[in-house]
């Protein structure tokens, strides 16, 4: 590997270190996820990241090393790109620290957003002119056009769910094991696609109390009324959406649009992150001349 070894891609999101050792063709040679066993302090990333991938690659290695995710917090003091602005700007703005490349996150000032390690994915898309959804622990919607990126929305969809199922008045606590029937996920997700009629989000409560909901349903129907909702608050029947998900996340999410009637294109994630980190490097001139 080491002979073909030309670049080092890092992902840092929450605790997890993701790596993926490519060519010079972007060809991923070998990959690894670490982890930290807590998060840390901003001040740490750069000192871990030397350790981790020493520790995988069995020293600190002679290619360039590019992060994005947790770790464009350190590109706050910088100047960073504020939406609108055109996308291929980004490799201009990477920001070196300590032999690394690090991923800076875009800004938005009206209304207040930041796109927190989304950006490298929608570099890794190739795609100019598209409504965009990015999926995960939250949600991001990007409004790309001729190159030019002129809206972000952030939602906190999925932790937002979590939050409602793990603490307070909808809490699981010791309730049935739960199960995803797409149906009941369907049903929810429409109900709260009537925006002028909506349900608030208790009435999954009071719906397994009046018998009109399976138990073991409930955080279906609960995440069916947020992203329903998410959905709706952003898009409209007919639009088409570049669906950007992996797993779980991005079945319900397809099965969201479909209730709209969206026409939607779906990409995984993971893999438009993998792109993006080694699209920006390129760009950025870090793997040389051609």
């Amino acid at each position: 590997m080491k002979d073909s070894l030309a670049l080092i891609g890092l992902d840092w999101t929450g605790s997890r270190l993701s790596a993926w050792a490519y060519d010079g063709e972007g060809d991923i040679l070998s990959s690894v996820v670490m982890h930290e066993p807590e998060r840390i302090a901003a001040a740490e990333y750069i000192s871990r990241i030397r350790f981790h991938v020493s520790e995988w690659l069995g020293a600190w290695p002679e290619v360039p090393v590019i992060v994005s995710g947790d770790v464009g917090v350190l590109s706050q003091s910088t100047t960073t790109l504020s939406i609108p602005a055109p996308l291929a700007a980004l490799p201009r703005h990477l920001v070196e620290r300590d032999g690394i490349w690090i991923v800076p996150w875009l800004r938005q000032l009206s209304p207040p957003d930041i796109s927190c390690g989304s950006e490298t994915i929608l570099a890794g898309l190739g795609e100019d002119h598209a409504a965009v959804c990015i999926v995960g622990r939250h949600t991001r919607h990007y409004d790309l056009e001729h190159g030019r990126i002129l809206s972000l929305s952030t939602e906190i969809t999925s932790e937002l769910r979590d939050l409602l199922l793990t603490a307070g008045a909808l809490a699981l606590k010791d309730g049935p094991a739960q199960t995803f029937d797409p149906g009941v996920f369907r049903e929810w997700v429409e109900r709260a696609l009537d925006t002028d009629d909506a349900p608030p989000v208790f009435a999954v409560e009071a719906a397994t109390f009046t018998g009109q909901l399976d138990p073991a349903c409930k955080a279906a129907a609960i995440a069916g009324l947020l992203i329903g909702a998410d959905v709706a608050a952003h898009y409209d029947p007919g639009d088409e959406v570049l669906l950007v998900a992996d797993g779980p996340l991005r079945e319900a999410y397809g099965l969201a649009f479909d209730a709209l009637g969206a026409d939607v294109d779906e990409i995984s994630a993971s893999e438009a992150l993998r792109d993006g980190l080694f699209e920006l490097a390129d760009l950025a001139g870090l793997l040389g001349e051609d």
